[in-house]
């Protein structure tokens, strides 16, 4: 795979135009089923040229252009099976960007990132992550070892030293990710910390130096401070750990440090700490009634600026007065939008800004700050009609034991409350939410028809610790009934007919789509898994292979039962309706063996089920090609069971 990947400036292509499509005349599967048009944009440090990933020739590709100018736009093929990840300036000559592609390593399906170099012009792509060596006993000759699985963790780019960057990444196979200072031109690097046992993730101060660093170990977490004197201690005693606050970005000093975690009300705040104490010095934001997403930090230095939640959109909180005001000026441009600072150039003069809302796919602007131009860069979805979008309404249902459920329901266009058929489709995850913005599957099943019903179960995240925890080993438990009491809420509501209800969803939401088929099929007409865990015995032991799987497999399965009870595949017996399962077969994250077991399980047993095999697409089906396939078969299969 790395010998492809050298190969990579062979091949860069020059283009000097996209031809456009044009808009069909009703909204086939192909256009809901569209990847990005354009996504990922990002400024350079002079605010002359922009970067960004778009589909060409049905593929994505990496885009370099320069903007108001006729010069050539670079376009960088991907490599075989390999897909572009991310894309960030370093400086204004050289650009880095990360690739990721499914793989093999023993018995355990990965997913593998790699990281490249290259000129703004398109030349000298180069790998800048070399393979570590070991000396072999009793002999000075070096052997190379295999490559980091993961390759694309940066530390921090190093603002003040722009053709370097750190890097975090397991080279010896230890787990102890050791921090690399790599030239981004050559690879060239030396190592700047060996790590600390159980370390993946890093924070550093302002002159780039390691301070802290936290991840999984053994059966637990672990946490590292570095004092000034270059000391390592272990901080995962102390009391703003415990208490379930991590770091994610140091303040000047390096003493103290933006900490993230519970809030009294149980819900996630940002608050700066003095890590050696563990005192707490003031709460930087919180928020009265969801959880604080995350730090945003300035795209040039790195300094924390911001934060950013999500109430029914995403929304950007800056404490930064500049890019306050900047924030307020873009929102009273693009009103009821989610709004976004992109990417910046270093003098913050040239800003790309990404909006998106509930009827909006996105798109993404160039704010000239000083011409006082707003220019339009593109559509995420342009050949989606504006006519066949449908807004989400954010509602909340109380379940059995009388918690609030919040959620969103999608009502097909000029719809008549009470007789319409309608879809259930829980989120996957279970650590995710659903929002209020536009998705292509909730607006493509209402375009043919269907209410939608998306269900923020507990177990989701966003609404404080307790309701997210509420889902912890609620595998077919809690969290499956959360689900259910929205199905019969929407019947009660006389906005869905109870005899045409069916149960759709992907990865975790295949699971519960599974379930629901197991636990109350008297509900549901039919059911359909997108990549769905259907074997919760085998996803267990292959969790176990990775770092933090000793840990992350402890949530799952029902407390107090055995995890057979309430696995799919081994209750296959108790579902009666007919089963739609869709399975990608380059899927790392759930194996393809849990669609081929499931739809053989339920072939023997005389079930009526389909196994579609998607061959390329991995977990979220990140392929327009593969996409369609999906939405396809979901049309037929549920125009069979609940439509007219």
């Amino acid at each position: 795979m790395i010998d492809r990947i050298r190969t990579l400036c062979a091949s860069i292509v020059l283009v000097l135009c996209f031809g456009s499509s044009s808009l069909a005349a009703e909204t086939p599967v192909e256009v809901f089923a569209q990847m990005p048009a354009i996504r990922g944009v990002s400024i350079s440090p002079d605010g002359k040229g922009i970067a960004y990933f778009r589909p060409y020739e049905g593929e994505v590709y990496l885009a370099i252009e320069e903007l108001g100018s006729d010069a050539r736009t670079v376009l960088v093929p991907p490599i075989e099976d390999l897909r572009f990840r991310w894309v960030h300036w370093a400086n204004d000559k050289r650009l880095v960007f990360a690739m990721e592609f499914p793989a093999r390593r023993g018995f355990t399906e990965t997913n593998e990132t790699r990281l490249l170099g290259i000129d703004r012009d398109g030349r000298n792509v180069e790998s800048i992550i070399r393979n570590a060596t070991r000396i072999e006993t009793g002999s000075h000759i070096g052997s190379e070892l295999p490559p980091a699985q993961i390759q694309d963790n940066v530390v921090d780019w190093l603002p003040e030293s722009p053709d370097h960057m750190l890097v975090s990444l397991d080279a010896d196979h230890d787990n102890r990710f050791e921090v690399r200072r790599i030239d981004i031109r050559n690879g060239k690097h030396k190592v700047v910390d060996i790590g600390q046992p159980g370390a993946q993730d890093y924070v550093t101060d302002e002159s780039g130096r390691i301070r802290f660093g936290w991840g999984y170990w053994k059966n637990g977490l672990a946490a590292w401070y570095r004092q000034a004197d270059g000391e390592w201690i272990d901080a995962s005693d102390s009391d703003w750990w415990r208490a379930g606050f991590a770091p994610v970005a140091l303040d000047s000093g390096a003493e103290i440090a933006f900490v993230q975690g519970p809030d009294e009300n149980g819900r996630s705040c940002i608050r700066r700490a003095r890590l050696e104490t563990g005192e707490f010095l003031e709460t930087v934001f919180e928020h009265d009634s969801v959880d604080v997403d995350g730090l945003l930090l300035d795209p040039v230095t790195g300094d924390p600026v911001g934060v950013r939640y999500t109430t029914d959109l995403p929304r950007d909180r800056y404490f930064d007065e500049q890019l306050t005001v900047m924030q307020r000026s873009i929102d009273k441009a693009l009103p009821g939008a989610s709004n976004r600072i992109a990417s910046l150039s270093s003098d913050r003069r040239q800003v790309i800004i990404h909006t998106t809302s509930a009827v909006d796919p996105g798109a993404y602007y160039h704010w000239n700050r000083d011409a006082k131009s707003f220019d339009f860069l593109g559509e995420i979805m342009p050949d989606l009609p504006v006519e066949s979008v449908v807004a989400k309404k954010a509602i909340s249902y109380e379940a059995r034991d009388g918690t609030t459920i919040p959620g969103y329901l999608t009502l097909p266009e000029h719809s008549e409350p009470g007789g319409i058929a309608a879809v259930i489709l829980p989120h996957g995850g279970p650590r995710l939410r659903d929002d209020i913005r536009f998705d292509y599957l909730s607006q493509f099943l209402a375009s043919r028809g269907y209410a939608v019903l998306q269900p923020n179960f507990r177990g989701s995240v966003g609404y404080g610790d307790a309701f997210r925890d509420a889902g912890l080993q609620q595998w077919g438990g809690l969290m499956q009934d959360d689900v259910t009491d929205g199905v019969r809420w929407l019947v009660e509501q006389g906005i869905a007919d109870e005899s045409r209800l069916c149960i759709v969803g992907g990865s975790y939401g295949g699971y519960a789509a599974a379930m629901g088929a197991v636990k109350t099929p008297e509900l549901y007409r039919c059911a359909a898994s997108i990549n769905g865990v259907l074997d919760l015995d085998r996803l267990v032991e292959d969790d176990r292979a990775y770092i933090g799987g000793e840990v992350w497999v402890e949530h799952m399965g029902l407390e107090g039962e055995k995890l057979k009870s309430v696995s799919p595949l081994h209750q296959a017996e108790r579902i009666r309706i007919p089963m739609l399962i869709v399975q990608a077969e380059d899927d790392v994250r759930v194996h393809a063996a849990h669609g081929r077991t499931m739809a053989a399980r339920l072939s023997k047993l005389g079930r009526e089920v389909k196994l579609v095999k998607i061959k390329r697409g991995g977990h979220t089906l990140t392929n327009a090609d593969g996409r369609a396939r999906m939405l396809r078969e979901l049309e037929d299969f549920l125009a069979r069971h609940i439509g007219e």
